[in-house]
């Protein structure tokens, strides 16, 4: 079961090499080509009658030239993992700009000669996540990101399931649909104006995926179950369930009480009851205790490169 893009396009490139019998918890290579273009993800949305922001795909060149973009903006990569020459792959974080000068620096960082703009929007980061077996959900979870690192265009940091949304969770299904999408995946939008937007699709393992799992809908289990071949158990959930990302949240932290945001900083520190944790387990804290040390390696391997 691959947790990453990167992992996910490369096992479906794979797929020949396992023995016979070996259960992938993966899609073919054009499924996955389909899942992971940005793209291709707005024409999907259309036919899926689903809302996206406005997005415009242009060159570096035309932006060079003095193309015209409403700002601010976020600037995306056309697809999550870009080809490389040398047979690997490249990538680039979802970037927010306020300034022409942001943008075509931001553009430079994409690879590939052309990148997807798209208005930054202000609201609420939500989800609709579940598992699919041949186009078909089997279960879903919807759930709202109350916190974000960095603000204004981060991750999850403090989320809670909700009831269904039934403006959202038809269009979602047939998405998935129109894929034939088989696997965990997660469609995350931006709720603004009393309009959800579709802005990205995760066809793989998620960072809040312990949330469903407290809530009561076990995803990795159910999508083993039908890798195997088992009639899958538990695809209902609980509204109200919470989770929490401990770096995230930290990070959170320490930049509001720098800026003097002690509404947030109450808000972080509050304790509360029943919350699922990304890392952090009285029972098994090693990830906690680890991810620090991995985060500085990133970072050193990252300076390196440049």
């Amino acid at each position: 079961m691959p947790g990453t893009d990167l992992g996910l396009v490369a096992l479906s490139m794979a797929r020949d090499e396992f023995p016979p019998g070996t259960a992938l918890g993966t899609c073919d290579p054009e499924t996955v080509r389909r899942a992971t273009d940005k793209i291709e993800l707005e024409r999907l949305a259309v036919d899926a009658a689903l809302t996206t922001p406005p997005g415009k795909h242009i060159t570096r060149a035309e932006l060079e030239s003095g193309a015209e973009v409403p700002l601010p903006a976020i600037v995306k990569a056309a697809r999550t993992r870009t080809p490389t020459v040398d047979g690997g792959f490249a990538s680039s974080a979802v970037q927010r700009v306020s300034s022409r000068d942001e943008l075509l620096q931001a553009a430079r960082n994409v690879p590939g000669e052309a990148v997807l703009i798209q208005p930054a929007l202000d609201g609420e980061l939500r989800a609709s996540s579940g598992v699919a077996w041949r186009g078909e959900v089997v279960a879903i979870v919807h759930q709202a990101a109350r916190r974000i690192y960095p603000p204004g265009r981060g991750i999850t940091a403090f989320a809670e399931t909700v009831p269904p949304d039934p403006q959202v969770e038809p269009g979602v299904r047939r998405l998935i649909a129109a894929l034939g999408w088989s696997g965990i995946f997660q469609a995350q939008f931006v709720h603004s104006a009393d309009v959800s937007y579709l802005i990205d699709l995760n066809p793989r393992m998620y960072g809040s995926l312990a949330l469903a799992v407290a809530a009561g809908a076990n995803l990795p289990a159910i999508w083993a179950d039908l890798l195997l071949g088992r009639t899958p158990r538990g695809g209902t959930y609980r509204v109200g369930a919470r989770f929490r990302s401990e770096e995230r949240d930290l990070a959170l932290l320490g930049m509001s009480a720098l800026a003097g945001d002690w509404r947030t900083v109450i808000d972080v520190l509050r304790p509360r009851r029943r919350t699922a944790h990304a890392l952090g387990s009285l029972r098994d804290p090693w990830p906690l205790l680890m991810s620090g040390r991995v985060a500085r390696i990133s970072r050193h391997r990252a300076q390196l490169a440049r």
